[in-house]
């Protein structure tokens, strides 16, 4: 089953540096934690029921569902 976007989110695309937590990666869930290394972002997800760690480069921009 692949997940829908619904009609009335709202998209936002914007550099990871710019994400905070509560945030909502489409596709992967929203964001508990947000930790900055050297050459990358390490994010804490909620996704299917279980907290993943998912890592992105720092120049990667990834598309939200956000009321900002």
């Amino acid at each position: 089953m692949t997940p829908s976007i619904e009609p009335s989110e709202q998209l936002t695309t914007l550099p990871i540096s710019e994400l905070r937590v509560g945030d909502r990666l489409i596709n992967l869930g929203p964001v508990i934690e947000i930790t900055e290394l050297a050459d990358s972002f390490s994010l804490v997800i909620e996704r299917m029921q279980e907290r993943q760690v998912w890592r992105f480069n720092k120049d990667e921009e990834l598309l939200i569902s956000s009321d900002r």
